[in-house]
């Protein structure tokens, strides 16, 4: 694979921090081989014959992940984003190597025990049905899972992709991937080349709920003169005690200030000026994307969010023939 140089100004590498920050055998796969954002290929209870029990053990086996570290939950619906919005959601994301997407400087922030999870959950699948279920169905059960873990509701999975094969660090980069520093009409154009909505961006950016960013994310907020005008002034003057400038980037602060908990309570925060990201809080300043901050701040937005995850977990994805089961999680057979 080629190799991507990574940009070494401290600009550079903030604005390629993490934004967002998630198959059967040939008896039962359909015929056609496809790469499709479609449903073709797809759907509820795929593994119903050919294994089982497969949700339920991965949902056991990220139970026992997340018990033991919460950050699991945040990082596999990361994971998740990064997956599909690079080659589709094909696993890709996931595979080991100098020069493929895990290695990039854009996934550098996703979580070790992310990952760790996310290969014992396939372990303890193929346990039970070996070279079954996809990595890549994996990586979507498993998102929902984080999900509910972390105090959210669950949602139908439609499953039947495949593992893709190639994996390439430049490919882990913008455009596919957004940065914490874009706004709106950046943020539409990175959703839009994947078949998404303005409502779907305002919907999955809700994914921010649970987790942390690092300083060097956002401290541009914080170091002009005068401060970004957008930010409450109560909640800059608390960012700036977390963040004293010069900070290396790595102290780690709340996306929400219910971080541990999946809830609305991102957009109650972004609506009070209290978005962390540039991102974030731009979601409210932009007619096209305001409305649907308001309508998310109760209740319907866990239903609008998995119904968002499940349109996301469809973008390119390969069916029938295409690609393969995966043995090893983390490496092409």
């Amino acid at each position: 694979m080629a190799s991507a140089k990574y940009p070494t100004s401290r600009a550079a590498l903030w604005s390629l921090l993490i934004a967002l920050v998630l198959g059967v055998s040939s008896l039962t796969a359909p015929a056609a081989a496809t790469r499709t954002g479609a449903t073709a290929g797809l759907s509820c209870g795929f593994y119903r014959h050919s294994c089982p029990d497969a949700e339920n053990i991965v949902y056991n086996s990220m139970q026992q992940s997340y018990n033991q570290n919460k950050v699991v939950a945040p990082g596999v619906l990361r994971i998740a984003f990064h997956d599909c919005f690079v080659r589709g959601c094909d696993a890709s994301v996931l595979l080991l190597g100098p020069d493929t997407e895990r290695s990039a400087l854009f996934n550098k922030g996703l979580q070790a025990a992310a990952f760790d999870a996310l290969d014992a959950a396939k372990i303890a699948v193929d346990k039970a049905c070996p070279g079954v279920v996809s990595a890549a169905d994996v990586i979507q059960f498993a998102a929902r899972d984080s999900v509910k873990l972390a105090g959210g509701l669950g949602w139908d999975v439609p499953a039947g992709r495949r593992d893709g094969r190639v994996s390439r660090i430049e490919e882990a980069s913008t455009p596919n991937l957004p940065t914490p520093n874009m706004t709106v009409p950046d943020l539409l154009e990175v959703f839009a080349r994947k078949g998404l909505s303005a409502n779907d961006l305002v919907v999955l950016s809700g994914a921010h709920t649970i987790g942390h960013a690092p300083c060097l994310t956002f401290d541009n907020r914080l170091q002009t003169s005068p401060v970004d005008p957008t930010l409450a002034p109560s909640f800059a003057a608390q960012l700036k005690k977390q963040c004293p400038a010069p900070n290396n980037g790595a102290t780690q602060v709340d996306l929400d200030s219910t971080a541990m908990t999946f809830d609305p309570q991102y957009y109650k925060d972004i609506a009070r000026g209290r978005g962390l990201l540039t991102s974030d809080q731009s979601l409210l300043a932009d007619g096209r994307t305001k409305r649907a901050v308001y309508s998310n701040r109760g209740t319907e937005f866990y239903t609008n969010f998995g119904k968002a995850m499940v349109t996301m977990s469809k973008i390119e994805v390969l069916t029938g023939s295409a690609g393969e089961i995966r043995r090893h999680i983390a490496y092409v057979n």
